[in-house]
């Protein structure tokens, strides 16, 4: 991965806080799709976990249609960046409970995301269980913070590779069940791509009463949402880290601002397990 540091001076000073605060002081929030996973897989963009749940017939036969309904209204809302943000993130909202009721009426299993969690079609980083494994071994505690429709996945995948340390916890979109195992129900507020920003831990009081004596905190993500994921702690430094899978300057241009350190490419997670390990261990 190429490295790209717009603010020397800024993310050094940043390094430098971090450190000498000690490890006690710190925790690490990343993203998930994208981020500790690659995002491409056999050349092409890697596929959500919606998509290998609708492509592995999982689903009803009539999900696919209506949930391109839901995608073709919604879509180009979320993206219209001349529609304010409060009504998009209603927008977001409404779709996501839409699309979760259409979801539940598909029948989705756990048994379904236990397979896709399992299928090989989503891969970890090389380096990430490494990187993960110090963390835990130095008590620095690791929050997945995904908006993913179906985030139960999530930790069902980390059980998979043998990487669901005891450091880790997940603020995820999670599906109440029935004794079959059949979603019935969402257990919390949505988390979608619009607020991963609105202090979503303020619903995770034994997260936040855990994390409350750490102050700093370092960010990992893909998206320009992703910047925002710290809000919602008191916090002395924020060291932003931001993963750019395809090389595109005006992509770049556009997201510096919010980064301290940007990494394109698509590549192995070493520069970040480094750099962690250079601040933290």
């Amino acid at each position: 991965m190429q490295v790209h540091i717009k603010n020397l001076e800024l993310f050094a000073k940043k390094k430098q806080a971090i450190q000498g605060a000690g490890k006690e002081s710190c925790f690490v929030i990343a993203d998930f799709d994208r981020t500790l996973t690659y995002g491409t897989f056999n050349g092409q963009k890697t596929p959500s976990i919606i998509s290998l749940l609708r492509d592995g017939n999982h689903l009803s036969e009539d999900y696919a249609e209506k949930a391109h309904q839901l995608f073709d209204h919604y879509h180009a809302i979320e993206c219209d960046s001349s529609l304010s943000l409060e009504y998009r993130k209603a927008q977001m909202q409404e779709w996501r409970e839409k699309h979760d009721e259409l979801l539940i009426a598909s029948k989705l299993r756990l048994a379904d995301l236990k397979d896709i969690a399992q299928n090989g079609h989503l891969q970890l980083r090389k380096g990430v269980a490494e990187c993960l494994r110090k963390l835990d071994e130095n008590w620095i505690p690791l929050v997945i913070f995904s908006a993913s429709g179906c985030g139960d996945a999530i930790p069902l995948f980390m059980q998979h590779n043998a990487c669901d340390f005891s450091n880790i916890s997940y603020v995820i979109n999670r599906f109440s069940r029935d004794e079959n195992g059949f979603a019935k129900g969402i257990e919390w507020e949505i988390i979608h791509a619009l607020n991963k920003s609105e202090g979503v831990f303020s619903k995770f009081p034994q997260l936040c009463a855990q994390l409350e004596e750490r102050s700093n905190v370092i960010l990992i993500g893909d998206g320009l949402g992703d910047a925002e994921m710290a809000q919602g702690w008191t916090h002395e430094t924020v060291l932003k880290i931001w993963i750019l899978t395809l090389e595109d300057p005006e992509v770049l241009k556009a997201y510096e601002n919010a980064f301290d350190l940007v990494l394109i490419g698509d590549g192995d997670f070493d520069k970040i397990g480094t750099l962690l390990e250079e601040i933290l261990v």
